[in-house]
């Protein structure tokens, strides 16, 4: 889990000092730029305004600075030197005490006009299992320090994070079935107990286009078991989704289906019918898809998109948010969620030098704030941590005990987890095990023919 370095030493200004009002306290934050990619110079000023509000007017001096300390909970690849209060302080001093008090920290405060340059990308393969075509991500596009207009409140019509179901004790940890599109009794018997003794309560599976009955068994166990499924609606290399969405989305909402996942990674060359990705052409299958849901009752899922991929994921989601905001059908965001991949690589957990690792959910939470102005559900529908995994040359390869060590830790995460962050999913419970043919996925399986993966019984014992 990912620790800040707290400095609580004394300012030595008065309590009094820090009651001035919020305009000076965002007037003295305009002298921090927003040194990351992913998450804007408002989005910054916004949670740090919602958190100082939030603070009693008459509290101690260290609970209203405390406040700022949550700049770290929305500062995916911020610099170490943001982290610290302490720099935080200083640079707050001269606005509201009125006199010159210098930096304290490790380097200058940044200029507010000055442009900050991206980190570079990380080179990788991509997950072998999802993302074979997958090429290494472009770095994310440089972020202006300049604080831009503030985005639009959010739309009262939109369905709030409280609103959205969850599973009974929920606590964060998902699974993806086994990668097929029907499984047999036996196998729905066994694989979810399995999940149900690993404490799971999200469930990623695949449907067949919109065909129903193949899938009615393996929801119902699901549902008995406490687990929230999530439906991927599958069709081969994202081609457009045909037949009777809508039936299909009153057939599992009876059984207990509220999520579905509309098209997988069309980042990727090869989830795209003629092979190029294309942000309009995603749409314009999209949102039509994703009004059907709605209007049959359903929630439906935006992105699960490849981590880099051969459309960087980053700008891809840009795009989109700003394209549906161009189509005017932002309306059709209300009650989607977006889906996410956030496969960990060879990165540790807390690596934030860009979005490729857990804490993706960071990144993309920062854009969507950015771009419609509010939260929305983050779901993770694919992700885990693979032995062997050796794609970023700086970190050592994963061997079967940090895999053990990656996997579990991602979900303790989960337990104190952000609001919008909704389930961190492991790809895959079983393959050939299930009924699986495809041997690309093997090595990911948690249950083998050779025998279950030390993850199954670390995964069982925890808490």
């Amino acid at each position: 889990m990912v620790t800040s370095n707290r400095d609580t030493r004394d300012t030595g200004v008065a309590p009094a000092t820090y009651a001035r009002p919020v305009a000076a306290l965002m007037k003295a934050l305009g002298r921090i730029t927003a040194p990351y990619p992913g998450a804007s110079f408002r989005s910054t000023l916004l949670r740090t305004q919602q958190r100082y509000l939030a603070t009693p007017s008459k509290s101690p001096v260290q609970s209203k600075l405390t406040a700022l300390e949550g700049l770290s909970f929305i500062s995916p690849g911020v610099e170490s030197w943001l982290l610290r209060p302490d720099a935080i302080y200083a640079a707050m001093l001269p606005a509201l005490v009125g006199s010159s008090v210098g930096h304290t920290g490790t380097r200058p405060l940044l200029n507010p006009a000055a442009q900050v340059d991206a980190p570079a990308g990380v080179s990788h393969t991509g997950a072998a299992a999802i993302a074979s075509a997958a090429v290494p991500p472009s770095a994310p596009p440089a972020v202006s320090s300049t604080p831009p207009v503030m985005a639009p409140t959010a739309r009262s019509s939109a369905m709030p994070l409280a609103a959205f179901p969850r599973p009974e004790g929920d606590n964060g940890r998902g699974m993806h079935w086994v990668p097929t599109m029907s499984s047999s009794n036996a196998a729905v018997d066994r694989f979810v107990k399995e999940a149900r003794d690993m404490k799971v309560k999200w469930m990623v599976i695949l449907n067949d286009g919109t065909k129903t009955g193949a899938n009615d068994y393996l929801v119902k166990q699901l549902v008995a078991n406490g687990i929230m499924p999530i439906m991927r609606i599958y069709t081969p290399n994202g081609r457009p989704i045909e037949g009777d969405l809508g039936a299909l989305v009153r057939h599992y909402r009876e059984l207990g289906v509220s999520y579905y996942q509309l098209y997988n990674e069309p980042n990727l060359k090869d989830e795209n019918p003629n092979g190029v990705p294309s942000v309009d052409s995603y749409l314009d299958k999209w949102i039509p898809a994703a009004q059907m849901v709605t209007a049959a009752g359903g929630l439906p899922g935006l992105g699960s998109l490849s981590p880099g991929g051969s459309f960087d994921d980053i700008e891809f989601l840009k795009q989109v948010l700003d394209k549906i905001k161009q189509r005017g059908e932002v309306a059709t965001l209300d009650k989607a969620w977006l889906g996410m991949h956030n496969y960990t690589f060879n990165h540790p957990l807390d690596y934030a030098k860009d979005s490729n690792g857990f804490m993706k959910f960071k990144w993309y939470d920062a854009i969507v704030r950015e771009k419609l102005g509010r939260e929305m559900p983050i779901i993770g529908t694919e992700g885990g941590t693979y032995v062997g995994s050796g794609d970023d040359k700086m970190f050592p390869r994963v061997d079967e005990a940090k895999q053990v060590d990656m996997v579990t830790g991602a979900y303790q995460y989960m337990k104190s987890r952000e609001p919008y962050n909704f389930a961190y999913t492991y790809w895959v419970i079983a393959n050939e095990e299930g009924g699986g043919t495809d041997p690309a996925f093997s090595h990911q399986a948690l249950f083998k023919r050779t025998g279950p993966s030390p993850l199954v019984d670390a995964l069982k014992k925890l808490d």
